[in-house]
């Protein structure tokens, strides 16, 4: 359980981080090379760790009601230009 707002803050900080991890072994490696598929993996679980937790904290103060929740990030991913041949 988070013990404040900033352990929330830090956490989904932690998950940003993995994610541009992730995505420069992407850009360097591949979608498919180990590198990229293990940090994904991690990406995975912290992301299930953080639902769970945040999940847990939430059921309680809304009583079980059903609401998605979103994670929200300051840098979207870049877009490349899909060149034809």
């Amino acid at each position: 359980m988070f013990e404040s707002s900033m352990d929330q803050v830090s956490f989904l900080a932690k998950i940003q981080r993995k994610r541009e991890e992730m995505f420069i072994l992407g850009e360097k490696h591949g979608l498919v090379a180990k590198e990229t598929i293990a940090c994904s993996h991690e990406l995975d679980q912290l992301l299930n760790d953080y639902y769970h937790i945040y999940q847990s904290n939430t059921s309680a103060k809304t009583n079980n009601q059903s609401r998605k929740q979103y994670v929200l990030f300051s840098k979207p991913f870049p877009m490349r230009q899909v060149q034809s041949s």
